[in-house]
């Protein structure tokens, strides 16, 4: 017969896998059945489709050119490349860039340096500004908390059992560029609703078929937002995004998401004024 502490011992034990996961020897088990790697595609892909709108304010560090930069930005987004960004200057009292994409052209106007530039609306739009080149629904989804996943015809998931965390390799055939991402699911357990289980993008980082490093991703702080219309996603309140070929970054503290909003169109344009020369 067991003694009643080698009993009770056992319920925590139990207790304490079922709500945080194993962790023997230094590692840490999974706290839910084994998922499959189309499982968890197309719970992102479910993401990225109920993802429509942002608002949110935000403290950045970025690149303007040759110059580091950090202070306050200001964004808004919709799904048709829609952007729109002011960043303020660091005493926070003026705007030293507005970019607005209406999901055709981008306006662009630099107040500090009293210059303006147009033209079409593409990742290099986003670039502009923030010097880091993403397509301005790539953008949202960055806000959003979810990623764009490269076309791909075969995946591997592995468990990464230090962090607890799963890691899907995708490889897309015929170009041999591949995307490595990292999830955490554990957040999931013990959730009232089935609905407010998400995975947390924690990196992501796409190579060419050479091996070398396009952009990389890594998301920290997450929290449940609920969209207006009642979406629930699963958000980072820290980012930061690199693209080595650019050399550029970005660092990104998010305040408060607003998300799933209506965004009129009047929001993504904006009145360059008669006689500003080109940037």
């Amino acid at each position: 017969m067991k003694s009643p502490s080698r009993v009770v011992f056992a319920v925590v034990f139990v207790i304490c896998c079922a709500d945080v996961g194993c962790r023997y020897s230094g590692r840490i088990a999974r706290p839910y059945p084994v998922p499959t790697v189309q499982r968890i595609l197309a719970d992102l892909a479910a993401v990225r489709d109920s993802a429509r709108s942002f608002k949110i304010d935000s403290k950045m560090d970025y690149w303007v050119g040759d110059n580091r930069v950090k202070g306050t930005v200001l964004l808004m987004g919709r799904v048709g490349a829609y952007v729109r960004i002011n960043a303020l200057n660091p005493t926070g009292d003026s705007v030293a860039a507005d970019l607005a994409c209406n999901g055709a052209g981008f306006k662009y106007i630099d107040y500090n340096n009293d210059c303006q530039l147009t033209g079409p609306c593409s990742r290099d739009s986003i670039a502009r500004l923030l010097r880091v080149s993403l397509e301005p629904d790539d953008f949202l989804l960055l806000a959003m908390g979810t990623i764009p996943v490269i076309a791909n015809d075969r995946g591997a998931l592995a468990w990464d059992d230090e962090n607890g965390h799963e890691v899907i390799t995708l490889t897309e055939r015929g170009t041999g560029m591949s995307q490595t991402i990292a999830l955490n699911g554990r957040h999931c357990e013990g959730e009232k609703e089935a609905s407010t289980c998400r995975w947390e993008v924690v990196s992501s980082v796409v190579r060419d078929a050479r091996g070398q490093e396009l952009w990389n991703l890594r998301n920290k702080d997450f929290y449940t937002v609920r969209g207006e219309d009642g979406a629930l996603f699963r958000v980072p309140k820290k980012t930061q995004f690199r693209q080595p070929g650019e050399k550029s970054d970005l660092l990104v503290r998010w305040r408060e998401h607003v998300l799933n909003l209506n965004l009129d169109d009047a929001k993504f344009d904006m009145v360059i004024p008669a006689g500003l020369p080109s940037c």
